[in-house]
Formats: structure tokens, sequence, C-alpha cells
């Protein structure tokens, strides 16, 4: 297929959620013209859909096992210990790599798992780097600094403010409406000020408001509760909505514009000390009250990943590679999804890791890992609570109400797909594994897709047939 025109926006607004969106898509005018003009849908994210997994799926066109990167912390080889990940984890060249190398101009604003790199073009890193919201190079910081007098964006809310969203939600709101009125203004500016073949920002905020506030917008919540929240949370999309107008009225005619979220949401009231209901099972030892990460078998460390502790992997593994490895993820497995807490279960499943990825890096992912049925979630540290006769190990009141990423179903989680410009078919009902998006948008951008993708372009389902030649 030969396109005559070719230069992308993306606009990237971390965990919208395509549902809420479509709920208030009367009151939400710019993303209503990608649904009458061209195409508002659902992208599927990974497993886990985790904010730096699911960026870097999007930004790598692979599946974790390809790119490497499978939750929040790194277990590095051959230790107990983890680590928090960093864009130089990650194992795959990435879509502004792949745009550089074929000449194009590249302008990244806060994308996650982005980093400082030499492109043509810029880059301002977003979150997990350790440069995050540092112009680079330094013509492109000297011009944002003259412009809005700062060195350094805010791309995310600090954690003293998320720390006090409960008690100060006022504060809460105003820092994320203040974060992201200077990411667009910043944005725009650049959009304007520099050349580029594709362009791409992301918005922190809604992700964030979700997960504290998603009991005041999902009625489906156990917990549902109407009121001023809502009308806040409802507000930060109609800002969104504004936003992505604004960008809308500044690009031309050659311009296609995508809009896309890593993963949405789903409710969560109670989480899962899995750790626990490991040990009552046989696979986890405590010493002195807390885990004994050499005499059990298995642990997790948060999010529902599950690790056994393998000879000749662990340290002290105990657990035969060849002759128990199978049969003890399948006890595992069964033991956990059998269990009810009040005549519920909260596990949906436990995957095998050769179930849910493929590739290079397999051997890298987690043994196991726990899928959640909506409503819970695993314990976000690998804790472990007092033992009791009950067996019921469960936080009644965790932080987030709101959740996408411990673990849960991708279709639970759709994240928001939309795209509109010349050539695009109007009103075509899309959902799309998030990892299709990269080769999709390097055939918008006229640039042959590495071979070694894991997705594929869906360019053809969504383009008139007029436009189309082959």
């Amino acid at each position: 297929m030969q396109l005559d025109k070719s230069k992308v926006l993306v606009i990237g607004f971390d965990g919208a959620s395509p549902r809420l969106a479509e709920q208030w898509i009367d009151d939400l005018p710019a993303f209503r013209a990608f649904k009458e003009q061209g195409i508002l849908g659902q992208t599927i994210p990974p497993i886990p859909a985790q904010t730096p997994v699911a960026w870097a799926t999007f930004a790598t066109g692979k599946n974790p096992g390809n790119h490497r990167i499978f939750s929040f912390t790194f277990r590095q080889i051959g230790t107990y210990d983890r680590k928090i990940i960093q864009p130089t984890m990650l194992k795959s060249k990435t879509l502004w790599q792949m745009l550089n190398e074929a000449d194009k101009r590249v302008g990244i604003i806060n994308l996650p798992m982005s980093d400082a790199e030499d492109v043509k073009g810029f880059i301002i890193p977003g979150f997990i780097s350790p440069s995050e919201g540092i112009p680079y190079p330094d013509r492109v910081k000297e011009k944002v600094k003259k412009r809005f007098g700062i060195d350094r964006i805010s791309g995310d809310v600090e954690i003293d403010v998320l720390d006090r969203v409960k008690s100060d939600p006022e504060l809460f709101f105003e820092r994320v409406d203040q974060i992201t009125d200077e990411m667009a203004e910043v944005s725009l500016f650049l959009m304007e000020e520099e050349k580029w073949d594709f362009f791409m920002t992301v918005f922190m905020g809604m992700d964030r408001i979700q997960h504290f506030f998603w009991k005041h917008v999902d009625s489906t919540h156990p917990d549902y509760e109407p009121g001023v929240f809502t009308r806040l949370v409802k507000g930060f999309y109609t800002k969104a909505d504004k936003i992505v107008g604004k960008f809308l009225q500044a690009i031309d005619e050659n311009t296609r514009v995508v809009l896309v979220s890593d993963h949405g949401f789903c409710p969560v009231s109670k989480e899962i000390i899995v750790n626990n209901y490991l040990e009552e099972a046989g696979f986890l030892t405590r010493t002195s009250g807390k885990i004994d990460l050499e005499r059990s078998k298995a642990v997790s460390y948060g999010y529902g990943d599950i690790w056994l502790n393998v000879k000749g992997r662990e340290p002290c593994g105990i657990i035969d590679p060849q002759e128990d490895y199978d049969a003890i993820r399948s006890e595992i497995k069964k033991s956990l999804i059998e269990i009810k807490v009040e005549g519920n279960r909260p596990f949906r499943d436990v995957k095998e890791r050769e179930k849910l990825y493929w590739g290079t890096y397999l051997k890298e992912a987690p043994d196991l890992t726990a899928i959640f049925n909506v409503g819970w979630q695993a314990a976000r540290q690998p804790e472990i609570a007092p033992k009791n006769a009950s067996l019921r190990y469960v936080n009644d009141n965790p932080k987030w109400n709101g959740g996408h990423d411990g673990t849960h179903d991708p279709l639970d989680v759709p994240g928001l797909f939309g795209i509109r410009g010349d050539g695009i078919q109007a009103g075509k009902q899309l959902r799309v594994p998030l990892w299709d998006l990269a080769p999709t948008l390097l055939e918008l951008l006229k640039v042959e897709t590495p071979s070694d993708m894991d997705g594929k372009s869906f360019l053809a389902q969504i383009m008139k047939e007029s436009t189309q030649s082959l």
C-alpha cells in the first residue's frame, strides 16, 4: 500500500478508558470527532497491563517475551534480588529508533520507557527514565527554558502529593491539572516550533486519577459512590478533550492523528496476599515471621507474578527443573484457582509463562502469573500477613479502588484507540492488540516494518478503498 501523505501525530493518555470516553461522548466533542469522522475503538494491552510493560509493547511492536519488560521490577538473573526497571533494560528497537534510522524526524514527549537518545529531532524522556522531563538535546532544552522558564517538565504527580490524596484530594486534582496544562503547552509549542514526521506526547493524569477515584465513575464497582469526585473525573476527561481539540486545530491536512492509551481500568475492592496462600498450600516457608526465599518453593513479588526456586537458576534452588518444575506449577495453579473468600473466587486463572509470552527472553518471565477476577488484585508488595485460622488473607481497604495491573485479563481493562485523517474510514469498529500499533504507524510513515515484530499492521483494514494501491 502506498500513501501520498505521511505525517503522524500520536496523543497518548495513560490509562484512558474507552468505556468512560463512550459514556461521556456527548460532552467530548474532540473524541466524538474521531468516532464520527474516523475510528474510536480499543487497544488490547499485554499481560500485565502495567504502564512500562504496555508502553514498551506499543513502542516495539513486540510481546514482553521479545522486549524483556515484564513488570515494574526486574529480577536479576542468578539472584533473589529485584530492581526497578529503566529504559536501558528494553531489549528491542523502539519506534523512534526505527524512524530515526529511516531518516524521519521525531518528537517524543513524556512517553514512558523513552530515554535521552540522539535522534533526528528531540526526546523529552518520560516515566521510569532517570532523565524524566529533561529535554534532549540541549538546543530543545534551551528553547523550552527560554519560552517557559523551566529546565525540566513535570510529567507525573509527585510522590508526596500521591501520598496525600485521601487527606487532600483538592491538592491532588489541582496538581494533576497544573502538570497536564504545562505538558499541553510545551507539547503544542514544540509541535509548532520543531520539524517532524512523527510527534508523540503522553499525559499521565488519567491513570493517577482513576486509581484513586474509579469507584466514583464505574457503576459496577461494589463501592460505587457518585458525587463530587464523579464530576471531577469527568472534568478531567473534558480537559483532555479540549487538549485534543487544540492539537487538531494546530495540525495541517497532511497529518493523521492517533489517540492511544496503554490500558484502561476495572473495579478493585480487595487485595489478595498471594504469599499467605502459597504458604498455606505448602509452597512457601517463613523464618522468624519473614519469607524465607532460600527454603521456599515459590514466592510472589507482588502484582500476581509467582517465581519458583529452581535448581541451577536461583542461588539456593530446591526444585529440579526437569523432574519437578511442571508438576509444582500445576499444583500451585490448582490450589490458587480453587481458593474462595466468602464464596467468591479471587483467581480467574493462573498462567504458565509460555502460555502468555514467546520469544528470546521467555526464560526471564515469571514462572506463573495469577489472573484476577474483576474486583480483586494482588497485594502490591511481596508481603506476608500473620497466620490465622480463618485462612482469610485479604486487604479490604486497598490504597486504590481502580486497577489494571494486578494482574487482570486484558479484555477487562482495554485501552483507548482512535485515528482520523485523510483516507481513514469513518465509523469502523476496531479492537487491536497494542503490539499492532508500531507496525501500523510505520506503514503510515512509509517505513518498512522489521520482520521480527510480533505485531501486524492493520492499516489496510481502516483505509478507504480509494486510497489503497498495491
